[in-house]
């Protein structure tokens, strides 16, 4: 029997782990539980970013990191969670520079691209959910 080659979501799983903000919460595929913890969420996109005349292409898999945080509606607590999405993009733009990028099985990541900033998505009483696009060009 064959055996089965890592999902590209598990990949982008550890290289979200990789990161030094990353506290110790759990970080979920497609799911975000009522406390504070991390989610990736795959988003469905056209799977080929660019197609070359040769017939080879370029690939993307869109991906929502999404958390949910203390929310108080304190000027302190919103900065302070725009910090952590400001910082881990700037940390994605960091490893691309320096060719630091999820190990896919079977394809070559060329590149990490964040497409949508880090925002307040929705907010609880008590916790708000932050949501940043990004995307994996691989080929």
């Amino acid at each position: 029997m064959q055996e089965s080659k890592k999902p590209i979501i598990q990949s982008i799983r550890d290289y979200v782990m990789l990161n030094p903000d990353i506290d110790d919460r759990k970080i979920n595929i497609d799911y975000l539980g009522n406390g504070m913890e991390y989610s990736i969420d795959p988003i469905g996109a056209d799977p080929v970013y660019k197609r070359y005349t040769d017939g080879t292409c370029l690939k993307q898999f869109q991906f929502a990191f999404t958390s949910k945080e203390a929310y108080d509606g304190d000027a302190r607590t919103g900065i302070a969670n725009s910090g952590f999405y400001q910082a881990f993009e700037e940390w994605v733009e960091s490893n691309n520079m320096n060719d630091i990028l999820p190990e896919l099985d079977g394809h070559d990541a060329t590149r990490v691209d964040v497409l949508q900033s880090g925002y307040l998505f929705s907010a609880e009483v008590d916790l708000g959910r932050y949501q940043m696009i990004c995307r994996v060009i691989y080929r």
